[in-house]
């Protein structure tokens, strides 16, 4: 599907006889090739989104004819709890008479209705665009914050397999955006320090501010993350010794009695109580002393000092 419109000084308006602007979205084979035979479009940009779903690029150059041209990749993200199986691109081609986009139609919808009264050029509808972008990641980072503090709160009532898994997932999606802001920042600034923004140098600082603002967070959230999963980490290294220590009494106290019990079966004279008719009842009640006493002692005995 290609939206055709016309980027004045007048505003943003849809116009097919003028347009210098093209917005497609999930072309057809057809559509492609009438786009690559009327533009000079490079054979594979429409394969650019598809084969490099993770990357984020800037290239200007110039034709044969000494024609300027301009290839941009941005990469979005469509879901702010799945991003990286919901992740998309947006392949960027430009010159002095034509932009071309192609992203999904739902990126381009919520452009033209967050900035539609605001683009007058070329440029400030990459910039608007990037903004969109941006936003995105930021409510991303906004929840991974109230997972975060959720994962925090869940630590203070003892670490569980929910509080544990949800701490991984958290994790995994904050490497993967953290990877991917790295990677679009270099692009903004490519972009940001061409000449090609120069009529949109406040809308051009505002982007990259607001792309700092995300790098920035997605940075502060991991390094929270992993204080979080270190105070974890030494939650269940307490309990577990907590657990040894337990254990390790316990199999002491047993190994008392059995001791006692051992002594008074060898088949020897001599043995206290053997001729006693309450021989095996003080045998029994010598192991329950010593045990009692041996417990009391163990469990108040500080492990620490």
């Amino acid at each position: 599907m290609i939206d055709y419109f016309y980027i004045s000084n007048d505003g943003l308006q849809k116009n097919k006889q003028q347009a210098n602007w093209l917005a497609v979205s999930d072309p057809t084979d057809a559509e492609k090739e009438q786009l690559v035979a009327d533009y000079e479009l490079p054979r594979n940009f429409f394969s650019f989104g598809r084969d490099f779903s993770n990357v984020s690029f800037f290239k200007k150059y110039q034709t044969d004819d000494e024609k300027s041209l301009c290839l941009m990749l941005f990469i979005d993200i469509q879901s702010i709890h799945r991003p990286e199986s919901l992740s998309s691109t947006v392949t960027v081609f430009l010159t002095s008479d034509i932009l071309i986009t192609v992203s999904e139609k739902s990126l381009i919808t919520q452009v033209l209705n967050t900035f539609k009264t605001e683009i007058f050029t070329k440029a400030g509808l990459i910039l608007h665009t990037l903004q969109i972008i941006n936003e995105h990641y930021l409510a991303f980072l906004k929840e991974q914050r109230k997972t975060i503090e959720e994962i925090s709160y869940g630590t203070t009532k003892g670490s569980n397999k929910n509080i544990l898994e949800k701490a991984t997932d958290t994790e995994k999606n904050l490497v993967y955006i953290d990877n991917l802001l790295k990677e679009q920042r270099k692009t903004v600034t490519q972009l940001l320090e061409s000449e090609l923004v120069y009529s949109d140098r406040d809308l051009a600082i505002e982007l990259e501010l607001q792309t700092k603002q995300a790098t920035t967070s997605v940075q502060i959230y991991r390094e929270m993350l992993s204080s979080i999963s270190g105070l974890i980490d030494s939650m269940m290294d307490n309990r577990l010794n907590q657990l040894m220590k337990f254990l390790n009494t316990a199999s002491l106290l047993l190994a008392l009695p059995t001791l006692i019990f051992s002594l008074w079966g060898i088949n020897t004279g001599g043995l206290l109580w053997r001729d006693s008719e309450l021989g095996s009842f003080l045998v029994v009640l010598l192991a329950l002393i010593v045990s009692i006493v041996s417990g009391i002692y163990l469990f108040r005995k500080d492990y620490n000092a």
